[in-house]
């Protein structure tokens, strides 16, 4: 962040002498990026040994379940990983040396750094940390070229003189050499230090001189960062930034600068069921000094610096609060991990109350009049191709605010950026190397077989899942074809949680004796290789389940259809696939909840005052809950069906499609009311469903016609409610016309569909309320 204006012509050697000289030309503040640390689980021969448990055969009897992570303190290490003796061609494959520990060093190896060194995205900090004694290198490039800074609305001074400038060239290359190492654990925690050294260079064809360069600014911070559960992580960290002069050689201690920042980091791969995405959120304030390297500059010229010098030494007069929000994916076994980040920037002049010059030489805005807010979108990528450590880093800052737009108070933000960089991470630890001699290679084991099978019964359960009880380090187990999940431990003592979807969960324990300790001759030597002999004893466990009841779950609500608001206190009746009927009533937010259903189709049937009845089916499962929304149809002011004496009339006919029997949308609504008018009137017993056509065709075609039609009405009234029973479809063909068939009016009046009541009683039945003739149609009505 400290800037020099200087004229140096050999940009590049410069750049190189930064590194090694620091000499001012200008640093800007950055932020991070970050990195998986977990390898897929393996699976069968490849699979990780779990203390205390060596590498363990694949069982005839049962496959392994993917286990879950390991509960350790950095939650997004997968314990389980491999750890194979192709890490250290000296350590022999069961060495002390290929733990747990260093499976989980060995993931953490390939978190990477931010530009500043901490462990993160690209400006991003993660709220998580390499192991103990790993270290982190860097190198990042910078470049982006483009014209800016030089604009109609923001015109640039003219060096020469002349009239402003309204275009320029900005072409722009820089470096970054980081270095980062965990301290040590403190506590749940981690602490971790970081440096970086920044080099680079600007050139603008307005400006003169045209190279503006930042030589060997330099920060040094350090960042403690702990665990919340298995997702949750939490940090802070604190930096400090050394700025060298302006024009000079050495550090400018007024413009040293430090941010202070609080880190919080979802890892989502901590959950039980592990999903490869991690999302990081940092709140930096910035105490930022940088404009005082400028101060010698601005007294000697009585004027600010442009903006384009303040762009090329990287300056901000005031301080800043930096909100950075950072999400990435670890696909192909953490491989590749593309990244996405957002950084904004909200500037405050209470400390060093910068005064604006309302008419300043590069004829900015000022933060006291403008609102624009500076801001980046980042898309990246970090790539790790041969996973120990290296890693190759590709990525490119948008610019959102402060491209255009531009504050007296604050360096301009480009449009784009293009960094490209390469890591190192190196474990300084030293693996263990343990000499084996063949007695030390016997290994007793115990084969262990349990068979999970319905209680009182025994039919296999496949598709179980068997946990080690307070073993969290041995991988969970699943029943094959034949109910059995097999697996070979250490002797000892061992109980297995069962679950299996249907079940009650169960458990069992397995007494695993070794070798001489149980019956039969089972227990024989098995060679693994040439310096190794695993012994082998079988033991057999009964894992008995009890299932959970066959029944189904109906829940839904019943609501307004016109309006969607809930109608409590309303009467639902469900029979279900074996002809039991359940009552019961609406709750106050409409909802109803029927238990203990049996599987198959069901019946729901609402009958409400002032609503149209409804019925509907549902299919219920066995063990699921199935959900149904039940729209009550209000009554409509103005019915379109009327009972009288000795028929069901309607006033509109119903529509069918031409010289078909298919029902046109528009007749649903006349057809619901005629259902709710018989399921309310249960004294009207029979009903004759009838069909007519005019004379047009032959009397067998409109005879098979009105058939058909009449028995479509039929159908459509049984599927909503009306008791089969009930009603009896008969076509009449052109015999029954109303008119003569002489005019186009006349035949669409006997084109119809009537509803004759042909049995019913003397007196009507009553509602249970007694409000109304009501559902004696309806089961429980």
């Amino acid at each position: 962040m400290s800037r020099s204006v200087c004229h140096l012509a050999l940009g590049p050697v410069l750049m190189v002498a930064g590194v090694i000289l620091p000499a001012r030309v200008v640093a800007q503040p950055s932020s991070s990026a970050p990195v998986d640390a977990r390898p897929p689980v393996a699976s069968g021969a490849e699979a990780a040994p779990a203390p205390p448990s060596p590498p363990l055969p694949a069982s005839p009897e049962g496959a392994q379940a993917s286990p879950p992570p390991a509960k350790t303190s950095d939650p997004f290490v997968d314990a389980s990983g491999p750890a194979k003796a192709s890490r250290n061609e000296k350590v022999p494959p069961s060495a002390v040396g290929d733990t747990t520990e260093w499976v989980q060093r060995d993931n953490l190896l390939n978190e990477g750094s931010t530009l500043e060194g901490a462990s993160g995205l690209l400006h991003t900090q993660h709220a998580q940390a390499n192991a103990p004694g790993q270290f982190r290198l860097g190198f990042t490039t910078e470049w982006f070229s483009a014209g800016f800074l030089c604009t109609p609305q923001f015109p640039c001074p003219n060096p020469t003189g002349g009239a402003p400038l309204k275009t320029d060239t900005v072409s722009h290359i820089g470096g970054t050499l980081s270095l980062g190492v965990s301290v040590a654990k403190l506590g749940p925690g981690t602490l971790e230090a970081f440096a970086a050294l920044v080099a680079y260079a600007n050139s603008d064809s307005a400006n003169r001189p045209a190279l503006l360069q930042v030589l060997g600014d330099t920060d040094f911070g350090v960042k403690y960062v702990a665990p919340l559960g298995d997702v949750m992580n939490v940090g802070g960290f604190t930096e400090l930034w050394l700025i060298n002069g302006s024009g000079s050689v050495g550090l400018d201690t007024g413009g040293t600068s430090a941010r202070f920042g609080a880190l919080a980091t979802a890892d989502l791969r901590g959950m039980g069921s592990s999903v490869p995405l991690r999302f990081s959120a940092n709140v930096v304030y910035v105490l930022d000094n940088t404009a005082d390297v400028l101060v010698d500059v601005e007294r000697a010229r009585t004027t600010p610096v442009t903006r384009i010098e303040r762009f090329g030494l990287g300056v901000n007069r005031v301080d800043h609060l930096d909100f950075l929000l950072g999400g990435e994916a670890l696909l192909v076994e953490g491989r590749v991990r593309p990244f996405l980040e957002a950084r904004v920037l909200a500037a405050n002049n209470y400390r060093q109350g910068y005064i604006c010059p309302s008419n300043n030489a590069s004829h900015d805005n000022c933060l006291l009049s403008d609102s624009v807010v500076p801001a980046t979108l980042t898309l990246g990528g970090r790539f790790f191709p041969w996973r120990r450590g290296f890693s190759l880093l590709a990525a490119l800052d948008i610019g959102l605010g402060g491209t255009s737009d531009f504050i007296e108070e604050l360096q301009p933000v480009p449009p784009w950026t293009l960094f490209l960089g390469a890591g190192w991470a190196v474990d300084t630890w030293e693996r263990p190397v343990v000499a084996k001699t063949v007695a030390d290679a016997v290994i007793p084991t115990v084969h262990v077989v349990g068979f999970v099978h319905e209680r009182d019964k025994n039919d296999p359960v496949v598709g179980a899942i068997a946990a080690y009880r307070d073993h969290a380090e041995l991988s969970r187990l699943a029943t094959g074809p034949e109910g059995k999940f097999a697996d070979d431990v250490p002797p000892g003592a061992y109980t297995f949680d069962i679950t299996a979807d249907g079940y009650k969960p169960g458990a069992c324990e397995a007494a695993a004796l070794g070798v001489g300790a149980v019956d039969g001759p089972r227990a024989a030597p098995q060679p693994v290789d040439s310096r190794e002999v695993r012994l082998h004893a079988q033991v057999d466990v009964d894992c008995p389940m009890e299932p959970l009841p066959r029944l189904g779950t109906v829940v839904g609500r019943v609501r307004d259809a016109d309006t969607n608001q809930a109608l409590p206190g309303v009467r639902v009746v469900l029979t279900d696939a074996q002809h039991k009927e359940l009552t019961l009533a609406s709750d106050a937010s409409g909802g109803i909840r029927f238990e203990g259903v049996s599987p198959g189709t069901a019946q729901l049937s609402v009958v409400a005052e002032g609503y149209l009845a409804l019925v509907t089916p549902e299919d219920v499962k066995a063990r699921q809950e199935s959900s149904v929304d039940l729209l009550l149809r209000p009554k409509p002011k103005d019915p379109e069906v009327q009972v009288t004496t000795k028929e069901i009339t309607i006033r509109h006919q119903i529509q069918f499609a031409l010289d078909s029997a298919v029902i046109l949308p528009e007749s649903f609504g006349i057809l619901t009311e005629v259902a709710d008018t018989l399921i309310r009137h249960p004294e009207i017993r029979r009903i004759e469903v009838q069909g007519h056509t005019d004379n047009s065709g032959t009397p067998e075609h409109n005879n098979q016609l009105s058939a058909d039609r009449s028995e479509s009405v039929r159908a459509w009234l049984v599927q909503h409610g009306v008791g089969p029973d009930k009603l009896v479809a008969k076509g009449y063909g052109q015999t029954r016309p109303l008119v003569p068939n002489v005019t186009a009016a006349n035949r669409a009046r006997n084109r119809r569909v009537q509803f004759i009541i042909l049995e019913r009683d003397a007196a009507p039945v009553r509602a249970k309320d007694g409000s109304a003739p009501a559902g004696g149609a309806l089961p429980g009505f």
